[in-house]
């Protein structure tokens, strides 16, 4: 999409989200601008084989250079990720493991519940742009996963708790799995989208959140599933450390990062609910739809290079 150009996209009355969240009345019509992400950046070029995360963050002379932005650029990142070889290895892996193809996931707290993130293309209140029209062909491909109920998703879950079998959800779940466990286990998944951090106490350390975030990557990368990290549009935390944090953790695995943070720098008060409390915190109504169209667009990309090799 270019620069300047307008999405519209009606989002439908679908559930209260979150404990405290209240639907509106009627459906929501919106139009936001929509800040294009970067062109230029190419995908880093990596042996295949063993993987070992690197967390140096600096780049290096090497016979094929590492071109990537560095984490602590990471505010600039493209909103859209461009996939690497690295999920090409991981899809692999996926297929023999018995991954399903076609599908995702989603890890996070409850707004990232179907009604918030991503399930609106499974209904009628929708549209594209029309340029865009090619996206209507990744919804039918993944349609099975709009309304997935994913056990890795609930009210309050934070880093920790996804790997704590506390947190699981024993009517589906085995009572010793962590929510992370259980979902991989019933639903195969081949994507997973992370989204966490706002669950994250400001006066707890983001090295911490770093441990906690690596032990979920490995456990996704092992059972052969593509994950996607998303920064988040809240500040909770102060200094942005959890955003900068889940790109350190982006770069050294090489594995996609979709930066909603700056696809809601550009529309007021970054697109949080100022009016709800805590304010700053949740994401207001009617940016639900803003966040699932560029999901939408990061699963696209994903699908296609990982399938087609075209971005």
């Amino acid at each position: 999409m270019k620069a300047g150009s307008v999405w519209v996209l009606s989002i439908g009355v679908l559930l209260a989200a979150c404990t405290r969240t209240v639907a509106p009345a009627q459906p929501i019509s919106t139009e936001t601008p929509i800040p294009s992400p970067t062109e230029t950046e190419s995908p880093t070029q990596l042996p295949t084989g063993t993987f070992t995360p690197d967390f140096t963050a600096t780049t290096t002379a090497t016979a094929t250079p590492d071109t990537r932005p560095l984490p602590r650029e990471w505010s600039s990142w493209p909103i859209v990720p461009f996939p690497s070889p690295r999920v090409r290895e991981i899809y692999a892996q996926g297929l023999v493991l018995g991954m399903t193809p076609n599908t995702y996931s989603v890890v996070g707290d409850c707004q990232s519940e179907p009604e918030v993130f991503l399930g609106v293309y499974s209904t009628d209140w929708y549209s594209l742009p029309a340029d865009e029209q090619y996206l209507q062909e990744t919804i039918a491909i993944f349609r099975s996963s709009l309304e997935h109920d994913s056990v890795a998703v609930r009210d309050g879950l934070s880093a920790p708790s996804v790997l704590d079998p506390l947190w699981t959800d024993t009517e589906r779940c085995d009572p010793t799995e962590s929510p992370l466990t259980c979902e991989l286990r019933i639903y195969h998944p081949m994507i997973v989208f992370v989204n966490l951090g706002t669950n994250w106490r400001a006066d707890a350390s983001e090295e911490a959140y770093k441990g906690y975030l690596v032990q979920i990557v490995d456990q996704l990368i092992a059972a052969g599933a593509i994950l996607i990290l998303t920064t988040k549009a809240d500040n909770v935390e102060g200094n942005h450390r959890i955003n900068r944090v889940t790109a350190e953790v982006a770069f050294a695995y090489d594995i996609p990062l979709m930066n909603y943070w700056l696809a809601s720098d550009r529309i007021p008060n970054h697109g949080l609910d100022m009016e709800r409390e805590p304010p700053g915190v949740y994401l207001s109504p009617d940016t639900w739809g803003l966040r699932s169209y560029y999901a939408l667009r990061t699963l696209d990309a994903v699908w296609r290079y990982v399938t087609t090799g075209t971005e």
